[in-house]
């Protein structure tokens, strides 16, 4: 619902904004050759700083960062409490074939390499690998947003100076009328480069700062489910374990502060 009401706030103030900018400017002097080659020339820059294929794979996502993430969702939870379960009483065939249910794919991975016979060091090496591979994936998707907010202001004034350039190259042949739209023609360049910087790439890689940092923490806490599950441990256990992480107050503490005070609580 939270999401949904961001997103409704969002739009709304781009269409202001895009109002504003039409009845000031007047949609007859929109600059689409200045949009191109911002759009264009900030696309190129990042392709040259980051190889294409980083940029491209960003682009195809773009729209899944605007919808929320929960990370893993109660029912792999639940999944994930009937394979302990059935490992704990010994039935591994009958785990095995529970956690191929579980539809997060870092749970299911860290639940199959659980289920065989590998020992607890080489398990928590295997997790943290995983997260630490995740977090390099977001931090270049997030040089990647900020390149770009870096570019396009750039590009918006290299359009505004190709502007300017042939206004100077026609200023003895027009009138004052024609100079007047000629800047105005110009400066859009300018203001199409901070519209995308400001109100696009930047606060999309603050998002994503955002949703990795979610992200990392609920990585976190399943793998400390994920190494109970490991040792045998109750799925009672696991199960508040897991719970916590969406219990309020406690769940901006770190996973093992909290693994730590869930056991002292059920010891007392």
């Amino acid at each position: 619902m939270r999401a949904k009401l961001y997103f409704v706030l969002a739009t709304l103030g781009a269409m202001t904004i895009a109002a504003l900018v039409i009845v000031k400017v007047g949609p007859a002097s929109i600059n689409l050759p200045g949009l191109l080659l911002v759009l264009g020339g900030t696309l190129m820059a990042s392709v040259i700083g980051h190889s294409p294929q980083p940029v491209l794979n960003l682009l195809r996502r773009v729209p899944a960062l605007f919808r929320e993430q929960d990370g893993a969702e109660t029912g792999d939870h639940k999944t994930f409490l009937h394979v302990a379960d059935r490992y704990r009483r010994g039935d591994i065939r009958g785990a095995e074939r529970t956690a191929t249910d579980i539809r997060d794919s870092f749970l299911r991975g860290g639940t199959r390499l659980a289920l065989d016979p590998h020992n607890g060091e080489e398990l928590g090496r295997m997790l943290q690998w995983r997260m630490r591979q995740q977090k390099e994936a977001d931090n270049n998707d997030i040089r990647i947003l900020r390149t770009m907010a870096t570019f396009a202001p750039a590009f918006g004034m290299l359009g505004t100076l190709l502007g300017l350039i042939a206004l100077l190259g026609a200023l003895g042949q027009s009138g004052l009328e024609y100079i007047g739209v000629a800047m105005g023609f110009a400066l859009m360049s300018t203001l199409y480069g901070l519209l995308l910087a400001n109100l696009l790439f930047r606060p999309l890689a603050l998002k994503l700062e955002d949703r990795s940092r979610k992200q990392l923490l609920q990585m976190n806490f399943l793998s400390d489910a994920i190494m109970m599950l490991h040792e045998r441990q109750h799925p009672v256990l696991i199960g508040e374990l897991m719970n916590s992480l969406h219990s309020g107050p406690a769940a901006e503490l770190p996973p093992s502060q909290i693994h730590a005070r869930f056991l002292q609580r059920m010891r007392a």
